[in-house]
């Protein structure tokens, strides 16, 4: 149940790893000298120190004992030493600004209104979904990354160019990889870190998005799906509608697509292997469930009630901090437990959907390549602010959480690096609000 919701330069002294790494930086050497502080176009230092943007300085990661995951000293098992932004500048360079800020000094606030689908004309919706598929064929300028050469476990790594919107599928491929047993918690999911590490892929999603296209109102569109009965935007002018063996109809620009890090045979659930090319497998959306599941786990797309009961539940998270935490505002809007009932384990909320929809989107390790992914976690991050909003005095836990959920963890993948407790201020911070209606 875990897996369905739940430049080439060898570095073999790193052991098993993978990451996200700014391609100024995507060396042999960068990584021998555990430093990422690159140069600054505008004034030729590094950080921008020159003009006061930043500087190079140490960064720790958490304490874990040393071993082949990555993610367990991020972002310290590649780099102890990266660019540290004064201000409004940000970025790996410092050479940009901030998240919800713009100018040539970054002094000017900006943020932007995600939209919902079903409010947008369908020219604002053609060119969002333009905007995505531009992702896909766009080789990134900022990011490399860094993953197996084949599919034998324990091959060697070597960094590799990808599209823009193939380094974020490869970024929750990674934080979807399991800790322990296969149905414990990871890093991105099946804990408090839920909802701050995807709220941050989309945000970076966002970011690069809104750079090669030149456009820096761009923004992802949200879909409500609580109260529907069935997929609404599984459509030609949308996502693509289905075939009957879940192949999206020609026509769609997203029937081209192919998904990205799907190569790993076994070793899916470990990091033996690291995203080996090939294998390269189509989208597919199945829009239904044929599985015999009692109604008392699952009931279909959550319902206004569901939505409501969620909101409702006051505890943003509750120990053990996992699938089987109760009362949890998070474990409820991740989908382990009944909203209406939450005491009690299901298949719901965020859950849900993922399961209806089907095909690509059921495994979590593959589901970030389905476009959609983008829309339906743009819907769960809304839920998530409007929940803050409601409960100003909550606070991220600070308990025995599982690892990389901590308060003070870095979300693994990510450079310039962010905590988990700075992902839990008010989308505002990071330059983005909601339509509330």
């Amino acid at each position: 149940m875990d897996r369905a919701l739940g430049l080439a330069c060898s570095l073999q002294f790193l052991g098993l790893a993978g990451a996200m790494i700014p391609l100024p930086c995507a060396s042999h050497a960068h990584v021998w000298a555990g430093e990422c502080c690159p140069v600054f176009w505008g004034d030729g230092s590094p950080c921008g120190a020159a003009t006061g943007r930043g500087r190079c300085q140490g960064v720790a990661g958490p304490g874990a004992p040393a071993g082949s995951d990555f993610r367990a000293r991020w972002p310290s098992y590649f780099f102890r030493r990266l660019c540290a932004c004064r201000g409004n500048y940000g970025g790996a360079d410092c050479g940009e600004c901030r998240h919800g800020w713009q100018g040539g000094s970054c002094q000017l606030r900006h943020v932007v209104l995600r939209r919902e689908l079903a409010s947008m004309s369908p020219g604002q919706r053609l060119a969002f979904v333009r905007s995505l598929d531009l992702a896909k064929r766009t080789l990134s300028r900022r990011y490399a990354i860094y993953a197996s050469v084949n599919a034998t476990p324990g091959a060697p790594l070597a960094f590799r160019r990808a599209t823009v919107y193939n380094v974020a599928a490869y970024l929750h491929y990674l934080g979807s990889k399991t800790v322990g047993t296969p149905r414990g918690p990871n890093y991105a999911h099946r804990g408090p870190s839920f909802l701050t590490w995807h709220r941050m892929l989309n945000v970076h999603l966002e970011q690069e998005i809104r750079n090669i296209t030149g456009d820096p109102s761009f923004f992802v569109a949200n879909w409500a799906w609580q109260g529907r009965a069935a997929c609404d935007v599984c459509t030609q002018q949308l996502f693509g509608a289905s075939r009957p063996d879940g192949r999206l109809y020609p026509g769609s620009v997203f029937s081209s697509w192919r998904s990205y890090c799907t190569n790993d045979g076994p070793f899916t659930g470990n990091m033996s292997v690291i995203c080996p090319l090939g294998n390269e497998m189509p989208i597919t959306r199945l829009n239904g469930w044929n599985w015999d599941i009692p109604r008392s786990v699952f009931r279909g797309f959550p319902s206004w009630q569901d939505y409501y009961a969620c909101l409702n539940l006051s505890q943003y998270d509750t120990p053990p901090y996992d699938a089987n935490s109760r009362f949890s505002f998070r474990c409820a809007l991740e989908g382990f437990i009944d909203p209406l009932s939450p005491a009690d384990w299901g298949i719901h909320m965020h859950n849900a959907v993922h399961v209806l929809c089907g095909g690509t989107l059921l495994f979590s390790h593959q589901a970030a390549n389905d476009p959609l992914f983008t829309s339906l976690h743009a819907n769960v991050d809304k839920i998530f602010e409007y929940w803050r909003r409601r409960n100003p005095r909550s606070r991220y836990p600070r308990g025995q959480v599982p690892i990389g959920h901590g308060a003070n963890d870095y979300l693994a993948g990510f450079i310039p690096v962010y905590t988990n407790e700075e992902l839990f201020q008010h989308s505002v911070h990071f330059g983005y609000d909601y339509e509330y209606t």
